[in-house]
């Protein structure tokens, strides 16, 4: 049957057209092949990939190290075995067993460094394999410069196509590195045969002619096995991609769904949390209320017994002077005035507690010698020491040693730690009780060491004996051994002071050391903490008889017990209930005061800096000012003279020393407080 003119020229083949179109295929194909594949367009993915790389072919790479080493010893046994029958080889025998050799000897330690775990990284894999290629390449080219024709040729120079096979297959070196290895060696040849003339012409053209082939394929299969690498790893890495973003839409969807029955429950997790803060809230409050009510019920019972004591005394005195025995009503006024020491100092201690423990208290730094507050601080406890027969000793470096701390709050943690010492010496023992003060210092900190060798502390009571009112060994609650306090409030004050600490150390029986540390500070070169001057001890000696003082004091037994103090130490005074009588006072007086004597808080809002304001204006300059007030210290603000601060209660001596400190123009340090 015949077929159409047309169709058959449709359906007809065009042999040119097909021929020319698969030669450009084929010759763009062979050039495809032959060039080296582009890296990744990101340094970091490039980096990525050839590390990738590296571990995927690790262990292949060290089994063809291994397959090197067992084709290397076999040339060698080929030359052993042949090479000694040869007459041409006897001459260079010797020196071509060396070089087997030396091959064998770096292929295995080619071999052990393929064996170590960095072998796996890119750069260390590269750098041994690229040892190995050249090392070999350079020992064939030694054996066939050193081996006579037609051996040289025969048996030595056919020894690089199979490192060329190594180089390009087996090794999976990246395409331009392995051409760059065979050039290197392909030049090393020809200067080799242009210099020193290796190999004959013949032999010569003949071995680069294949040799030219070899590294031709070789590139091939070798640009082929990167470029199918390289485009694993970034379908790899596009399924990872994927994945990636399939896992986080089921992330997603499952937040969703968690999210739904979320707020399903949500009204009762709601409901369920209200209900269990109010049980925190009312245990917290069950608590602190039950405290509270221990704490009240511990102050109570000893705010009791000297008030007890001190009322029994005064009675007593009564009933002694109404028998008209002055001798008996003497000792007894004596004894209460003991009690009420004992009291005073209980109220002073609850309150400071207090205050710490409420967080009103701000401390006041300055920058001070450490060595004078703990210098006052044995000075005050000498006469307690002695009562109870206890050696108080200082260990002190020569040099200042200047911390920045709240001078006033410091103090009465030095004061409480050391009489906390004194009062707990065992004098039931043979050796003296001893107390040691010592202040400690190293490049950064110092610390401030109260060592005792008094009863001890048994481990089960280090965290109680920092709680109010616990003592140990004082079940009967002896007022000689302290009111259960002093710890407590030395635990309070070194919580609100920056970068102190308080350590303990102790060995029941043996005795007890604190250690009260800090960071340490450098001269002062600003605001100091003001110290004492002098001594502190004979201001008590300093005789006030005919000074004259203005008492400013709302409260009507306040101000008569004042003022019956001040006609017995011989003091002139004028005193005011209010502000306004203050001012009434300073119209009339004949005489300039030296010393104004004031509650911080009075009638009307008026406070002790309106006191001392007006004081220097109505006199036309800055007088002397004791503040004796029941405010928190942190609530008074700076007054406009010369002023120290007393806390109610007050002891008569602590007044009079204070006084006479104003007057001579010396501070009592921890005794009062600057405001």
């Amino acid at each position: 049957m015949d077929v159409p003119e047309h169709i058959a020229d449709i359906a007809a083949p065009k042999p040119s057209r097909d021929f020319t179109s698969s030669a450009r295929d084929a010759g763009l194909s062979l050039v495809r092949n032959l060039s080296i594949p582009k890296p990744f367009p990101e340094a970091a993915l490039e980096a990525q990939f050839l590390e990738d790389h590296s571990r995927r072919f690790c262990a292949f790479r060290r089994a063809s190290a291994l397959l090197a080493l067992t084709v290397w010893v076999c040339f060698l046994w080929y030359d052993f075995n042949f090479g000694r029958e040869s007459a041409v080889l006897a001459p260079v025998f010797m020196k071509i067993m060396a070089l087997r050799v030396a091959g064998i000897v770096l292929l295995v330690f080619v071999g052990s460094l393929t064996l170590r775990a960095s072998f796996a990284s890119h750069a260390a894999s590269q750098r041994v394999i690229l040892t190995g290629v050249y090392g070999c390449n350079l020992l064939l080219l030694l054996l066939v410069a050193l081996a006579p024709g037609p051996f040289n040729y025969t048996w030595y120079f056919v020894g690089l196509y199979l490192v060329f096979f190594f180089q390009f297959g087996f090794f999976y070196l990246k395409s331009r590195v392995a051409l760059t290895a065979a050039v290197i060696t392909f030049s090393s040849i020809v200067l080799l045969q242009v210099t020193i003339r290796i190999l004959s012409p013949e032999d010569f053209f003949m071995g680069l002619f294949y040799l030219f082939n070899v590294v031709v394929i070789g590139h091939g299969v070798c640009v082929h096995a990167e470029r199918v690498s390289r485009e694993r790893f970034a379908a790899e890495r596009a399924l990872g991609v994927l994945n990636n973003e399939l896992l986080t839409a089921n992330v997603q969807l499952e937040k969703k769904n968690l999210d739904l029955l979320a707020s399903k429950k949500d009204q009762e997790t709601k409901t369920n949390a209200l209900l269990a803060l109010k049980e925190q809230q009312m245990l917290a409050a069950e608590t602190a209320s039950k405290e509270k009510s221990n704490f009240l019920a511990a102050a109570t019972h000893d705010l009791r017994q000297p008030m007890h004591a001190l009322n029994l005394f005064l009675q007593a005195a009564a009933e002694a002077l109404h028998h008209d025995d002055v001798t008996e009503a003497a000792r007894l006024i004596d004894e209460s005035g003991r009690s009420s020491v004992i009291l005073a100092r209980f109220l002073n201690a609850v309150l400071d507690l207090s205050r710490l423990e409420s967080g009103r208290v701000v401390p006041r730094y300055h920058v001070f010698d450490l060595k004078t507050a703990v210098l006052e601080a044995a000075e005050q406890l000498r006469p307690l020491a002695a009562m109870h027969g206890v050696d108080l000793r200082l260990r002190m470096p020569a040099a200042p040693v200047y911390v920045r701390s709240d001078a006033h709050w410091l103090g009465r943690a030095i004061v409480n730690l050391v009489s906390n010492g004194i009062r707990y010496a065992d004098a039931s023992k043979k050796a003296e009780p001893v107390v040691i003060v010592g202040v400690v210092r190293s490049a950064t900190r110092t610390r401030i060491d109260v060592v005792d060798n008094g009863i001890g502390i048994a481990p089960e009571h280090w965290d109680s004996i920092f709680q109010p009112f616990f003592q140990v060994g004082n079940a009967e609650q002896d007022n000689d051994r302290g009111l259960g306090l002093g710890l407590s409030i030395v635990n309070a004050v070194v919580s609100i002071l920056e970068e102190h600490r308080i350590e303990l150390k102790s060995t029941e029986g043996r005795g007890s050391r604190f250690s009260l540390e800090m960071p340490i500070c450098g001269s002062p070169l600003g605001e100091t903490a003001p110290r004492s001057r002098g001594e502190t001890s004979d201001l008590q000696t300093v005789p006030l008889d005919g000074l004259y003082a203005l008492l400013v004091e709302d409260d009507s037994l306040v101000r008569a017990s004042t003022e019956a103090l001040l006609v017995q130490w011989g003091m002139l005074f004028d005193s005011a209930g209010s502000f306004e009588e203050f001012e009434e006072t300073l119209r009339t007086i004949e005489r300039y005061p030296d010393l104004i004597i004031t509650d911080f808080r009075l009638r009307d809002s008026k406070t002790a800096r309106d006191v001392a304001m007006l004081g220097a204006t109505k006199l036309g300059r800055r007088c002397p000012c004791l503040v004796v007030t029941g405010e928190p210290a942190a609530t008074i603000v700076p007054l406009a003279c010369d002023h120290d601060v007393l806390s109610k209660p007050v002891s008569p001596a602590e007044l009079r020393r204070q006084i006479a400190s104003l007057i001579s123009g010396r501070s009592v340090g921890d005794t009062a407080r600057p405001c």
